[in-house]
């Protein structure tokens, strides 16, 4: 009993390593508003040759990520890495005509078109990511991907039909009341004039006045409410839903798997939100207006240079794009798979050819039961990687007990007792996995005391470990041993349902139910509590 006393391992959270990132990430908006509180510290910085140079590099970064993409779509030929190729094309292939029509370095006239095309980009672009993050039927992957060709040439001619208009009719956006041009030329009218092709007021009231004359009135001259447009407005807080909604969703798989791939997409998306605040609340050509490139570009290296890393890693492309398809917990638990966690489990289950598989099926049914007890991404991966390891004590017994076809002796079952305490020795002394070490210890354990090693009871038996100990014994019934054949998963759980409140956790029972009758199975399982014949 003194074990359970003893054995505290801290849950996993947030770590340092996580808050510092955090507070990276969050520096640039702190930033905006320093200059956006402090214009004098937000000096106006018009240098075209420079924005043309930044926007091609965020524009070239993007689209090599949307053509490896692709390339890789087309061998998986899933409609969910197309959605993420065409993601990074689409935003790639706007921020080009941005770069494009950089007023006085391209085309000698300015367009009215060059703010909307980065929003435009942004917006396609986070709907195909958004996209990209959900579980599709197979029948709707089909219909998409067969259709993959026409959907390109709708975007090719999206993309040409945009940038023959910025050029052939640069001043129609203007003339329209509501243009985000508008708003942002005039929150500075030297950049408006000089945009235009024409000389600097000398105040804002000869611009209002100047303007007014060449637009029929439009502008007030005092007292005009210059707020964003309300298209603009609402195209900026659609896009930023989307890509948040996106964010949170890999974040939720990197929280599970870990995987240094799935954080950096977390910190490119990031980074592509705050570009899009300071695009919508900057002045054009100061300091604030170029830190939305400068974030843009970050935001698209970070995440090439995940792809790269991971790449690098398993030198596949197939297989680094395959784990940013977002699926289930389960398979994103799958994917962080350690070459340790492998080595082990793949030990234990050389000595007992019964028990193959029997660690990795036990891990994912009780990471199933966790998501169904709304466990947080951290405890599902500890409880998930407790399951793969949770027999890995049995190494130290003989094989000709493990293996034994008849009953053991009450000296053959103390050796075997043991393993729960030795797989908590050997798994202890890897720093990584001691969060697992309670679910690991008790998972055989009992609410009345009757488990062993420690004869815990009731609540002071870790969550995790009562979550173990029912997938634990319903794979062992429902898989063949060297002593008894399978039963089927009806028998199983029957016996799990008839030992609720004295062996097995209620709340554990219960999610297991609906598990495998669905979820009309009602919450009848408290009232079997009729004691059976021990099987197990």
């Amino acid at each position: 009993m003194s074990a359970a006393t003893t054995l505290t391992v801290r849950q996993p959270g947030l770590t340092f390593a996580d808050l510092t990132r955090l507070a990276f990430l969050g520096s640039p908006i702190a930033v905006l508003v320093l200059l956006l509180w402090h214009p004098q510290l937000d000096p106006r910085l018009q240098a075209p040759a420079f924005h043309f140079i930044i926007v091609t590099l965020s524009s070239g970064v993007a689209l090599a990520v949307g053509i490896l993409v692709l390339l890789v779509a087309e061998r998986l030929r899933d409609a969910r890495a197309f959605a993420l190729g065409l993601a990074f094309a689409a935003i790639a292939g706007f921020l080009f005509i941005h770069g494009l029509l950089t007023p006085g370095f391209v085309f000698k006239d300015a367009s009215n078109w060059i703010g909307w095309a980065p929003l435009v980009g942004l917006m396609l672009g986070a709907v195909f990511l958004l996209f990209s993050t959900v579980r599709q039927q197979p029948g709707g992957e089909s219909w998409v991907f067969t259709r993959r060709r026409l959907i390109l040439v709708c975007f090719a001619a999206v993309w040409a039909a945009f940038l023959v208009c910025a050029i052939v009719f640069p001043k129609f956006l203007y003339d329209h009341p509501t243009t985000l041009s508008r708003y942002l030329y005039a929150q500075d009218p030297h950049a408006h004039h000089q945009l235009r092709g024409q000389p600097p007021a000398s105040s804002s009231d000869d611009y209002s006045k100047t303007d007014n004359a060449k637009t029929g009135g439009t502008y007030e001259e005092e007292g005009e409410d210059e707020h964003p447009p309300w298209i603009a407005g609402i195209l900026v807080g659609f896009t930023g839903v989307l890509l948040l909604t996106t964010t949170l969703r890999y974040a939720r798989n990197y929280r599970l798997s870990r995987l240094p791939l799935h954080a950096t997409i977390v910190a490119g998306l990031v980074l592509l939100i705050e570009s899009l605040l300071s695009f919508f609340f900057a002045s054009v050509w100061h300091v604030s207006w170029w830190e939305y490139h400068a974030l843009m570009l970050l935001g698209f290296v970070t995440i090439f240079y995940g792809l790269i890393l991971d790449y690098r890693r398993d030198t596949s492309l197939t297989r680094t794009i395959s784990s940013l398809l977002l699926t289930g917990s389960i398979e994103a638990l799958e994917q962080s798979y350690s070459e340790v966690l492998t080595a082990l489990v793949t030990a234990v289950e050389a000595k007992d050819p019964y028990t193959k598989g029997h660690s990795e099926k036990v891990a994912r049914l009780a990471a199933r039961l966790g998501e169904h007890l709304n466990l947080p991404p951290e405890r599902l991966r500890v409880l998930y990687q407790a399951g793969l390891l949770h027999d890995i004590g049995k190494i130290g017994v003989p094989d000709w007990i493990l293996n034994k076809p008849g009953r053991l002796t009450p000296s053959e079952f103390a050796v075997v007792r043991g393993h729960p305490a030795r797989s908590e020795e050997m798994i202890g002394k890897i720093p990584s996995l001691r969060p697992t070490l309670p679910g690991i210890r008790w998972h055989h354990e009992r609410l009345d005391g009757s488990g062993y090693p420690d004869g815990v009871k009731g609540d002071a038996i870790p969550l995790e470990a009562r979550i173990l100990a029912v997938a634990d014994v319903f794979d062992a019934m429902t898989s063949g041993r060297s002593y008894r054949p399978a039963q089927p998963e009806g028998a199983a759980l029957v016996y799990l349902q008839h030992h609720v409140g004295t062996l097995f956790d209620e709340k554990c029972i219960l999610a297991l139910t609906r598990l495998i009758e669905g979820p009309s199975a009602q919450t009848r399982v408290q009232h079997l509590t009729q004691p059976v014949p021990h099987q197990v």
